[in-house]
C-alpha cells in the first residue's frame, strides 16, 4: 500500500488571511513601475530578481499585519489529527508569516516542512520539490485556487479543490482521501 502525503495551501485552506490586497497591489505597482494586478504572475515573472525580494518584504509586512485579524478555520485541527501520513504546507505567503502563524496556533508539529514563496516563486516548484522528496508516495494537494491546481495537473499528484466560500470543509476533503484510498485498495490499484 502507498504511503500518503498531504500538501496544503495556507490562505483559503487553513486560514482566511485578511490582507489589504488593494493597498498591496498599489505598493507593489509603485515599486515595479508598472501596474501589478496578479501576484501569481508577478512572482513567476520576477522570481530571483531584486524586485522580487523587495516586493516580498513589502507584502510580508501586510501579511504579518493581517495575521492578527485572521482566524483559523474550525476544522483544521481535527483534519490534521486524522490524516495518517506526511503533511507539507506549500504557500505563496512568506516563510515568516507561515512560521509565525503555525507557532502561534500550535500547528507546527503537524508539518514535515513549510514551503513559503521566497525559495520557490511559484506553487508548481513547491510541488515538484515535494514530489522529489517523497518519491513513490501518493501525494494529495488541496488548494482553494483552481488556477494552482490547473498549473500542476500534469504532475503525478491528486489535486483537490476546496471551496471554503461555499462551505466546504477540509475535514471532509481528508475523509474523501480516505475513501479514494479504500476504493483504490479494494480495486487493487495501490
Amino acid at each position: 500500500m502507498w504511503e500518503q502525503v498531504l500538501v496544503l495551501d495556507f490562505d483559503g485552506v487553513i486560514v482566511k488571511l485578511n490582507v489589504e490586497w488593494p493597498k498591496v497591489y498599489n505598493k507593489v505597482s509603485e515599486l515595479a513601475g508598472y501596474p501589478v494586478t496578479d501576484l501569481i504572475t508577478f512572482w513567476k515573472n520576477t522570481f530571483g530578481t531584486e524586485l522580487y525580494y523587495k516586493a516580498n518584504k513589502i507584502i510580508e509586512e501586510y501579511e504579518m499585519m493581517a495575521l492578527s485579524k485572521s482566524s483559523i478555520y474550525a476544522d483544521v485541527y481535527e483534519a490534521l489529527k486524522i490524516f495518517n501520513g506526511t503533511t507539507y504546507l506549500a504557500s505563496m505567503q512568506s516563510q515568516k508569516v507561515l512560521e509565525s502563524f503555525l507557532e502561534e496556533n500550535g500547528l507546527k508539529s503537524y508539518f514535515k516542512e513549510v514551503l513559503g514563496r521566497e525559495r520557490f516563486g511559484v506553487k508548481r516548484r513547491q510541488l515538484e520539490y515535494i514530489i522529489e522528496r517523497e518519491k513513490g508516495k501518493r501525494i494529495y494537494f488541496i488548494d482553494d485556487l483552481q488556477r494552482n491546481l490547473d498549473d500542476c495537473s500534469d504532475l503525478d499528484i491528486k489535486c483537490i479543490l476546496i471551496k471554503r466560500w461555499e462551505g466546504e470543509s477540509l475535514l471532509q476533503k481528508i475523509k474523501e482521501i480516505f475513501e479514494i484510498r479504500k476504493t483504490s485498495a479494494f480495486l487493487g490499484l495501490l
